[in-house]
C-alpha cells in the first residue's frame, strides 16, 4: 500500500482544487485534510497487518481539532463530507488496483480494505461533528450574552440618561418655580422632551425582543423593524420576492434575526447613506442580501471579534444555509445569505 500512498494524496488534493471544494481555499483546511487522510491510510495498513478493521485511537484528537477549525472559519460540513468522498473513491480505485495485481484473494483483501477505511472515516466524521456543533452552541451562547449585555448598555445609556436629565431638570424646575416661572417651564419642557426620547428608546428596545413570537410574515416583521428604528437620514430599500409558505417558519424567524442584525451592525458601524435589503424565496431556496455604501472593514479582522457577525454565520449554517461578508475599508459590505428549502409536499386538493 505504501507504494500508492502518494499517488492516492496528489490525486486527493488535486480533486479538491478540480471540485472548488471550499477546503481547497484554505491551506490550512488543505493541511489539515491530507493530514487526516494520511491517517486514514494508516488505519487502513493497520487492518491489513492484522485482518481485521484497527483504528487509531488517537483519531479523536485530530478529529476535534479538525471540526473546531472548520466551524470558526465558517466552513459548511458539506464540504468535509464532499472531501471525505473524494478521498475514498481514489484511495479505493488506488488500492483495488494494487490488491489486484498483488494478491491471491483480491475480493476478500479489497473488502477488508473497504471496512477499515469505511470505519476510520466513519468515526473522523462522527468526532469532528460533535467539536463542530459544540463549537457553534458556544457561539450562540456568546452571542446571547452579548445581546443581553448590548441590552443591558441601552437601557443604560439610553433610558437612563433620559430619565436622569428629566429628573435633573424637575428639580432645576422647583428651584426656580417661585423666583423664575418662565425659567421653570422652561426646565419642565425639557424634563418633558427627555422622558418622549426615553420612552421611544424603550419602544425601539422592546420591539427588538419581538421576534421571540414567531414570524407570520417576513416582510411585515422587516417593515416592522425598519419603522422601529431612528429616522437618521439613511435611504433604506426594501424588497421581498416569492412566496413566502415555500419557507418553514424557524427559516422565516432564523432569516428575519439574520437580516435584522445585518442592518443594524450597517447602521450603527457603518455610517451609510443607503441600504438596500433584498429577500427572494424560491421553492428551493431563500437568498438575501443586505447591502450598504458605509464606511466598510476588513473581515478576516472582525471574524474573530465581531459576536454579531458570528452569530448571524451560526444561525445560517444551523439551517443549512451560508453566509458570506464581503467588505473593503472604504467601500460599504454585503452580506449574502442563502439557506435550502425543503420542498413541501401538497395535498392533491392544493393542486
Amino acid at each position: 500500500m505504501d507504494a500508492c500512498r502518494a499517488e492516492i494524496l496528489e490525486e486527493f488534493e488535486s480533486e479538491l482544487h478540480a471540485t472548488g471544494n471550499t477546503l481547497s481555499t484554505d491551506p490550512n483546511a488543505v493541511r489539515q485534510a491530507l493530514m487526516t487522510a494520511q491517517y486514514v491510510l494508516d488505519d487502513v495498513a493497520a487492518t491489513l497487518r492484522s485482518g481485521k478493521v484497527q483504528v487509531s485511537e488517537l483519531y479523536k484528537f485530530h478529529a476535534w481539532e479538525v471540526g473546531t477549525s472548520r466551524a470558526a472559519s465558517g466552513v459548511h460540513p458539506k464540504a468535509s463530507l464532499e472531501a471525505g468522498s473524494l478521498f475514498f473513491r481514489s484511495a479505493l480505485t488506488h488500492l483495488a488496483r494494487q490488491i489486484a495485481a498483488g494478491s491471491d484473494s483480491p475480493t476478500d483483501v479489497f473488502a477488508l480494505v473497504a471496512a477499515g477505511m469505511e470505519e476510520s472515516l466513519s468515526r473522523r466524521v462522527r468526532e469532528a461533528s460533535e467539536s463542530y456543533h459544540g463549537f457553534l452552541l458556544n457561539e450562540v451562547q456568546q452571542a446571547q450574552e452579548e445581546e443581553r449585555r448590548r441590552i443591558a448598555r441601552d437601557l443604560h445609556d439610553r433610558i437612563g440618561h433620559g430619565v436622569s436629565v428629566a429628573h435633573q431638570q424637575l428639580a432645576l424646575s422647583e428651584l426656580h418655580r417661585g423666583t423664575d416661572p418662565a425659567r421653570a417651564a422652561i426646565k419642565i419642557g425639557v424634563a418633558q422632551q427627555a422622558i418622549q426620547e426615553a420612552m421611544e428608546h424603550l419602544r425601539q428596545i422592546t420591539s427588538e425582543l419581538h421576534p421571540q413570537v414567531p414570524v407570520k410574515s417576513l416582510e411585515k416583521a422587516l417593515l416592522g423593524f425598519l419603522e422601529a428604528i431612528e429616522d437618521n437620514g439613511v435611504s433604506v430599500g426594501l424588497e421581498v420576492n416569492g412566496d413566502e409558505s415555500w419557507a418553514e417558519p424557524r427559516v422565516l424567524d432564523e432569516s428575519f434575526l439574520i437580516i435584522r442584525e445585518a442592518t443594524r451592525n450597517a447602521l450603527t458601524h457603518g455610517g451609510p447613506s443607503v441600504i438596500l435589503m433584498r429577500v427572494d424565496i424560491a421553492p428551493h431556496e431563500l437568498q438575501a442580501f443586505v447591502q450598504d455604501n458605509g464606511r466598510g472593514f476588513e473581515p478576516s479582522r472582525a471574524r474573530g471579534r465581531g459576536v454579531g457577525l458570528a452569530s448571524m454565520r451560526e444561525r445560517a449554517e444551523l439551517l443549512g444555509g451560508r453566509l458570506a461578508i464581503t467588505s473593503d475599508p472604504g467601500s460599504g459590505c454585503r452580506v449574502d445569505l442563502s439557506i435550502p428549502l425543503k420542498r413541501q409536499t401538497r395535498e392533491p386538493d392544493d393542486l
